[in-house]
């Protein structure tokens, strides 16, 4: 489907079509929200999930000088002070966001942020700077994954997932990813726990970037906000767990920040939301939060506490550039609803 997709926006690429959809595109309340999690080339980390990877440097660089051509990236200062009425934004904004705060950020993303002159977000999840521990679960269940001598696991439903293939643990990976996200926070980190001690001696796997690397940033434009404190689904804390998650990461930013703390802001981990989650957001006295609904959304916010993003997985630059059309990008996320139904 993303091969037909790529072919598609290819052709209208060359034909022009989208040049001049861009060009005419002179709304100020549309505001396009892009979400990229790792930039790297594949292989350089073999244990890390690869699915993570939304771009390589290269094509990262293509997208980050298309946008700096052809749009009008902004900070989320000028998204805040809109949305209050206080700013317009120009034609064709868009707001750069980054997931999870990856080490490949500051030596990939942001030479070429800097390089191109955008201005961007990084969402991170502020229990992981500085603390020793084994990392991201999904980067450890995928070098369990690979490194394990069995021929197979046991999935959740007693079905038997092959590891012959990189394929087979690619799918292996999906379905015990997908399980352990039905489950309560503790109870899902308990099983990855078991699951992956059973399969193999997985060293430390740590690459979130540590606070000192983060002010430095900050000193140098980044705005960096939370995502969450454990980066646990919120959808799966407790109403009070989730307030003390929510609260404590907004918390820990200010404190590590200082007056380079930007307006305070969340995004979702996997974008888990409700409108409980919602609530306990704005109660926990972030202004802005972003998840929860895949599309390009308009000022004011219908909720600024479930703002819409685009999110990118190794898209070429005239696939990108296709899905900042807000066409295009409704079509996408009615494909993903239909693909989700189907999976129900």
């Amino acid at each position: 489907m993303k091969a037909l997709a790529g072919h598609a926006a290819t052709v209208l690429e060359r034909c022009g079509i989208l040049s001049a959809l861009e060009v005419m595109d002179r709304d100020t309340q549309r505001v396009r929200v892009v979400a990229y999690h790792r930039i790297d080339d594949f292989g350089a980390e073999p244990d890390l999930d690869p699915g993570l990877i939304s771009a390589t440097p290269s094509d990262f660089r293509n997208q980050m000088e298309s946008i700096a051509a052809r749009y009008n990236a902004i900070s989320l200062e000028q998204l805040s002070a809109a949305h209050r009425g206080e700013g317009v934004l120009p034609p064709r904004a868009v707001l750069l966001t980054f997931d999870d705060g990856y080490s490949d950020f500051e030596s990939q993303a942001w030479p070429i942020l800097k390089d191109v002159g955008l201005p961007a977000v990084l969402f991170v999840p502020t229990s992981f700077p500085d603390e020793p521990g084994p990392g991201f679960w999904w980067d450890r269940l995928n070098a369990a994954l690979m490194r394990t001598s069995r021929p197979g696991v046991e999935g959740p439903d007693g079905e038997t997932l092959a590891l012959g293939s990189e394929e087979e643990i690619r799918r292996a990976h999906r379905v015990l990813r997908t399980h352990a996200k039905t489950l309560p926070h503790d109870r899902a980190m308990a099983w990855l726990d078991a699951l992956i001690g059973e399969l193999a001696d997985v060293p430390s796997l740590h690459r979130v970037l540590g606070w000192d690397a983060l002010r430095k940033l900050a000193d140098e434009g980044l705005s960096v906000c939370s995502h969450g404190h454990l980066h646990a689904l919120c959808t799966r804390l407790t109403a009070d767990e989730l307030a003390t998650d929510l609260s404590t990461s907004k918390n820990r930013i200010e404190a590590e920040l200082g007056d380079a703390a930007p307006p305070p802001a969340v995004a979702y981990p996997a974008s888990a939301t409700n409108a409980d989650v919602r609530l306990a957001a704005r109660d926990a006295g972030y202004s802005m939060a972003f998840g929860g609904r895949r599309g390009i959304d308009r000022l004011p916010f219908d909720d600024p506490h479930e703002i819409m993003r685009v999110p990118v997985h190794r898209y070429g630059t005239a696939l990108f550039r296709a899905q900042m059309r807000p066409s295009v990008s409704e079509l996408g996320r009615m494909i993903l609803e239909g693909r989700d139904r189907r999976r129900a």
